[in-house]
């Protein structure tokens, strides 16, 4: 008899042990960053090519294995304008993004993305997709840029100019400098002309707002930012190897080099961690429980010192000023106390998310919680 009791305490710890492993995962990841994000920069993906900004498909991959088994957290570039713009991202947030629109992303990039559901932008010469085979690198066709943006909901693209991505001959690039004679009129109509002709390029190869653009060379002027802005551009990425974060000027945003053949992954790793933004005594996230609930399509009810969350076929009870939960009949640990503020039942954003194994974004201006769309292939 006492053999069989053993054995049912047993299999009840193993299956309370195999409830709590996705939030004891997620607990067991490193925090190295909060509300910033490291946007990470590459150019050409080859085997055989070689030059200062070509790696190898067997590195790339490494890298984003490396990343991902590390706890970074890829985001979009649509998640990266809602953070712009208040919301929140999650820990270790990643955006990477490709310059050039080269053929290579098509063919070496895309399938370890899509393998990894890891998001991406591209910013493509738009100049070139009439002729994809006739740049010096083979860049991507019509259908390769609408083939990925319509069969996922995390493959983006983005303008690189039409054709103002090469160096005059006074050694300025295009985009920035004059052409011989060329009145301030003329430059303000060349740079707008071809932001316009970018734009209405990609206009029928996404279905996604195409406001966003990296600066050939990554370089710029106020005057050059300014003409694009009246354009459409609302988001514009630099080469300055710095942290993104919120205070950045949008059109002005830093990216961080992964692209060269000599950065290994643990040198990718450490070069993010050594630009991390300091954020001394910042308080966890809060969010009212209740109204969190309610805007995940679930329901709140308070009972004396608790608050019953339920959504979906889960049900979670919060102890009020106390840092534990239930979970059905698991119980779980939180990080942060569940506090009465205000006459509302608060909770902190990644314990809520942890407990109910859902990343979420919030937007603190709006108070809204929503459900943080899953990388898939439609």
């Amino acid at each position: 008899m006492s053999k069989r009791i053993a054995i049912t305490i047993l299999l009840s710890l193993i299956g309370l042990t195999l409830l709590l492993t996705p939030l004891q995962a997620k607990r067991s990841q490193d925090i190295y960053y909060q509300d910033q994000v490291a946007v990470l920069m590459y150019h050409h993906i080859h085997d055989k090519d070689t030059s200062s900004s070509t790696i190898t498909t067997a590195l790339f991959e490494q890298q984003l294995q490396t990343l991902l088994s590390k706890g970074y957290h890829f985001i979009s570039l649509n998640e990266f304008k809602q953070y712009m713009a208040g919301a929140t991202v999650p820990s270790n947030a990643v955006l990477v993004t490709f310059d050039d629109g080269y053929q290579s992303f098509f063919t070496a990039a895309y399938p370890i993305l899509k393998s990894l559901r890891i998001p991406a932008v591209n910013f493509v010469i738009t100049n070139d997709l009439a002729n994809p085979m006739g740049s010096y690198i083979p860049s991507m066709s019509k259908e390769q840029v609408s083939e990925m943006t319509h069969a996922t909901n995390f493959i983006d693209i983005g303008c690189h100019t039409n054709n103002l991505h090469h160096k005059l001959p006074d050694g300025k690039a295009a985009l920035v400098g004059r052409l011989d004679a060329e009145s301030d009129d003329a430059y303000q109509q060349r740079v707008l002309t071809d932001t316009q002709a970018c734009v209405g390029k990609l206009a029928g190869l996404t279905d996604a707002p195409l406001d966003a653009m990296a600066y050939p060379y990554g370089i710029t002027t106020p005057a050059a930012t300014e003409l694009i802005q009246k354009a459409g551009i609302r988001y514009a990425f630099t080469i300055s190897p710095e942290m993104a974060t919120r205070s950045a000027d949008p059109l002005l945003i830093p990216r961080i080099n992964a692209g060269s053949p000599g950065i290994t992954p643990e040198l990718l790793n450490r070069s993010i961690q050594r630009r991390i933004v300091a954020q001394p005594g910042s308080a966890p996230l809060r969010v009212d429980a209740a109204a969190a609930a309610q805007q995940l399509g679930g329901s709140a009810r308070e009972e004396g010192g608790a608050l019953s969350l339920r959504l979906g076929q889960e049900a979670f009870t919060l102890q009020v000023n106390a840092a534990k939960a239930t979970r059905g009949d698991a119980r779980v640990q939180l990080r942060e106390p569940v506090l009465r503020e205000h006459g509302q039942v608060t909770i902190a954003l990644d314990d809520l998310q942890a407990l109910i194994g859902q990343p979420l974004v919030y937007t603190p201006a709006t108070g809204k919680v929503a459900a943080r769309v899953t990388p898939s292939v439609k």
